[in-house]
């Protein structure tokens, strides 16, 4: 895809019938792309984080095409990658096979899984879960799908950082809302809340990731283009012709955590890690 440069309610993984469907949200533009440009090396990450070991059943939860599925499979784990946007599954799987992977793609919704109870020994999510529109049902559910003894690791957002004000600026420009709720799963205080005594042995870090492009403006004009929820805010926006502030907006937000040398645009994007024991 080339550097270039409907309204959207919320953000999320699961069903929401005042919007967008989030097949309809994360088909839009090319989140595959997106993976590959800016968080090539992220699930990977996540799995060294969760210690995915060789036969370990694992189960990665809105999986998108599987920037940490893959990656656990090549350790030698048992994988199933879950996900609701069929285009995002088709991709996974294609590269799967091309890499000779053996993982199990399934349709289905963050928020209402369709495995038993105790199904996994590991669950993770790579900035994904945190899209559900009910946090507290999906942590409930990484939970109930996770056996006794088990670990589940995630990685969210921040709000403080580089995608966080990104999505904030969004959510306010299309809905007024200035926190959408995706943001609580890159908080400390707010994921301890979510699990409650659900799960134990919790423990954070936060990280970055650099995000390159040739500008601060070709990062937003791309990232509108192909990252769903910043694409169907651009349609929305532009539609009653107000995405040119927006853009600036986000642009001077871009240039903002910029960490590059000068000649290069590069963005340092920070993410909560978070891993607790089932």
């Amino acid at each position: 895809m080339l550097w270039s440069g409907a309204t959207l309610r919320r953000m999320t993984v699961s069903a929401n019938p005042t919007g967008p469907s989030p097949a309809e949200l994360w088909s839009t533009g090319d989140y595959a792309d997106v993976c590959d440009r800016m968080i090539p090396g992220l699930g990977a990450r996540l799995v060294e984080l969760a210690k995915v070991g060789s036969a370990e059943e694992v189960l990665d939860v809105a999986a998108g095409s599987g920037n940490a599925s893959l990656p656990a499979a090549r350790r030698g784990a048992k994988v199933t990658a879950l996900d609701i946007t069929p285009a995002l599954l088709e991709i996974g799987r294609q590269r799967a096979a091309a890499d000779g992977l053996d993982i199990a793609w399934v349709q289905g919704d963050a928020q209402a899984m369709p495995f038993a109870e105790a199904s996994f020994d590991i669950v993770l999510s790579c900035v994904g879960v945190q899209f559900c529109a009910d946090a507290e049902s999906a942590a409930a559910e990484l939970v109930r799908v996770c056996r006794p003894g088990g670990r589940i690791a995630l990685i969210a957002w921040t709000p403080e950082g580089f995608i966080g004000q990104v999505l904030a600026a969004v959510s306010s420009a299309t809905s007024g809302n200035s926190r959408p709720r995706a943001l609580d799963w890159g908080s400390e205080e707010a994921v301890t809340d979510m699990f409650g005594q659900l799960a134990k042995d919790v423990s954070f870090s936060r990280e970055h990731v650099t995000m390159p492009a040739p500008s601060a403006a070709a990062w937003v004009d791309y990232m509108a283009t192909a990252y769903g929820p910043m694409a169907m805010a651009r349609q929305a926006l532009q539609a009653r012709s107000a995405w040119t502030p927006v853009r600036e907006e986000l642009r001077a937000i871009a240039t903002a955590h910029d960490g590059g040398d000068g000649d290069a645009f590069s963005a340092r994007a920070e993410y909560l890690t978070v891993v607790l024991s089932r």
